[in-house]
């Protein structure tokens, strides 16, 4: 099935990390964060100035490692759009067009896995047939061919339905790697699925989350002093938190919560072992919440 759906004029981002303790929120337009800038070349790979086996299969593994980086920020992208897939903006083919998109994924993650296995057998087998280095290699310039044009109708489908995703609902994810994303989604329709719909839970997380965010703030700043670095030490509690007891927090004072807990997590290093693992634990639960808290604002903005 083909998609169509209006394009819109990309444009460069340049997002600025601030030098200090303070976080700064960019003026980016949110959904122009995963539209794909590169431009392609068609028949960018070929073998033709290789001219031994073993340049060969040096230049297969180039080539699919490069692959394997553009095939991340796809997966990335898609996983991301389906964490937030309650917050679309739906209308009669939108079923459809997500299930055709679905199989595109399944299909494409299937075409990769089995080109990786081949692959990967290059870096351990010399001998391998000029034939068989040149069949990988069109198996190679297939699949970029399939990513370009997925990307493509990614980022139509993207436009289609999130066309106003906030600031936001884009950071939670920036950091977290595809599979991480999926695995965040699960925790979250498992949650959800708790509840009898997404108003109850987002009610229960509202008053019942202000023990989690006190232990989630103390671990990282325990983490941060027990680090080597001094520096870590002006990101105390109050930098994160005004009081030191919270029962509720309203949306935009969760939304500043994790601004600052992103940047320092972006931003901060050499943290004890222990202490991170103990972070950790508290912090995912709490970072479920968020995520629902944010399906839910976006979903109330239609």
């Amino acid at each position: 099935m083909k998609f169509s759906f209006p394009r819109k004029t990309k444009e460069k981002i340049n997002i600025t990390v601030p030098d200090g303790p303070v976080p700064s929120i960019s003026k980016a337009k949110d959904e122009e964060i995963y539209f794909e800038r590169a431009n392609y070349k068609d028949n960018e790979y070929n073998l033709d100035d290789c001219f031994d086996r073993k340049s060969k299969q040096e230049k297969i593994l180039d080539s699919i490692a490069a692959f394997e980086g553009k095939s991340s920020k796809l997966l990335h992208q898609y996983q991301f759009l389906k964490l937030f897939n309650r917050a679309s903006l739906r209308n009669k083919d939108y079923n459809e067009v997500t299930l055709q998109l679905d199989k595109q994924i399944n299909r494409f993650k299937k075409k990769s896995e089995d080109l990786k296995k081949k692959t990967d057998v290059l870096k351990y087998v010399q001998d391998v047939a000029d034939l068989e280095l040149e069949q990988i290699f069109l198996k190679i310039n297939d699949l970029f061919e399939f990513y370009r044009d997925l990307s493509k109708e990614l980022s139509k489908y993207q436009i289609a339905y999130f066309p106003r995703l906030k600031m936001a609902s884009y950071s939670i994810c920036n950091d977290l790697t595809y599979l991480e994303i999926e695995n965040l989604n699960k925790a979250v329709n498992k949650m959800i699925d708790e509840f009898k719909n997404l108003q109850e839970v987002y009610d229960f997380i509202m008053y019942n989350s202000g023990e989690l965010i006190i232990n989630t703030v103390n671990a990282l700043v325990a983490g941060l002093e027990n680090s080597n670095n001094s520096q870590y030490k002006e990101y105390d509690f109050k930098y994160f938190l005004n009081t030191d007891y919270v029962m509720t927090l309203n949306f935009s004072e969760w939304v500043e919560l994790f601004t600052k807990i992103l940047y320092v997590k972006r931003t901060t290093k050499d943290v004890e072992l222990f202490d991170y693992l103990n972070f950790k634990n508290h912090y995912q639960e709490l970072e479920k919440r968020y995520v629902i808290m944010l399906i839910y604002n976006e979903m109330n903005r239609k």
